[in-house]
């Protein structure tokens, strides 16, 4: 009975304790202020943004709930690992950009 307790507290602190960070971030990097803090955030951020440890967290709280949660985070890491380029045989795409020559062209399908 006590196991499951500090069991069950050491989950939600696992789970809560990024969530308020994470949102304790975005609001002092939406406010600015204080500004000192809103320095340390941005440097201790890599590129001062991206996906914060809340979100991460919230997906995979998400997806210990609901299987198809588990599948759309997997179809996610799947499309950024995987290469679409045109001359790697992968389908046509309904633009073709010349940087070279200056020109768009886009095709009805």
């Amino acid at each position: 009975m006590v196991l499951m307790l500090i069991a069950s507290v050491l989950m939600a602190s696992v789970i809560v304790v990024p969530l308020l960070l994470s949102g304790a971030r975005r609001l002092v990097l939406r406010t600015g202020r204080p500004v000192w803090l809103r320095q340390v955030v941005v440097r201790m951020t890599t590129g001062g943004g991206g996906i914060g440890a809340g979100a991460a967290v919230a997906d995979e709280l998400a997806a210990a709930l609901n299987p198809n949660k588990r599948v759309e985070i997997e179809q996610r890491r799947t499309d950024q690992l995987v290469r679409h380029d045109s001359e790697a045989g992968a389908p046509p795409h309904a633009t073709d950009v010349d940087l070279a020559a200056g020109r768009a062209v886009i095709r009805r399908r």
